[in-house]
């Protein structure tokens, strides 16, 4: 009798937490890669196409999780030649895709931490970035950096003309997620 009862109690509370759980949705934003050919020019490819699947219980900005993604194609500079050479670098046909999982958030005095993994190149590497969160009441704004570097994740900086891209590449995001 009391197992029936604990496992009904537990039900009753599983289906009541879900019931106050929010799914977020992508509305609008960009993800930017900078990097530099060192001693010339300055590289800053952008995405707007992005996909978000995260959820969060309605008062709790702490217990927002989920994942981030985008294809790796849309991914665009203001030069196209620079965007091809590019996706070769990140060996696009084979992983055409990038995705951050979000496993934790953490109110610290200097602000919010987001804590994951990044996926790039079938590579997985933990990632702690530092984010302002916007909480309104029917939308969330992300906003922070971090930075990583291509030989972490398999990729070989590549060399125009003699000069080298910088191994370093500061990833930022500012992102607009809808509440549903």
């Amino acid at each position: 009798m009391f197992s029936k009862i604990a496992l009904a109690v537990l039900a009753t509370s599983l289906l009541t937490s879900a019931s106050f759980a929010r799914e977020l949705n992508f509305k609008e934003g960009v993800i930017g890669a900078q990097t530099e050919i060192l001693g010339d020019s300055n590289i800053a490819p952008k995405c707007s196409h992005i996909t978000a699947k995260l959820n969060m219980d309605d008062a709790a900005l702490e217990s927002l999780k989920g994942e981030i993604s985008m294809d790796l194609i849309n991914l665009k500079s203001e030069n196209e030649k620079r965007d091809e050479h590019m996706y070769e670098a990140l060996h696009v046909k084979e992983h055409p895709s990038t995705m951050f999982k979000l496993k934790e958030v953490k109110k610290e005095a200097d602000g919010y931490h987001l804590l994951g993994t990044l996926t790039l190149n079938k590579q997985i590497k933990e990632i702690n970035t530092k984010a302002d969160i916007t909480d309104q009441s029917d939308l969330l704004k992300l906003k922070g950096g971090f930075s990583i570097k291509m030989s972490e994740f398999g990729i070989e900086p590549p060399t125009l003309l003699f000069l080298s891209v910088r191994d370093e590449v500061v990833i930022s995001y500012d992102l607009t997620l809808a509440k549903n």
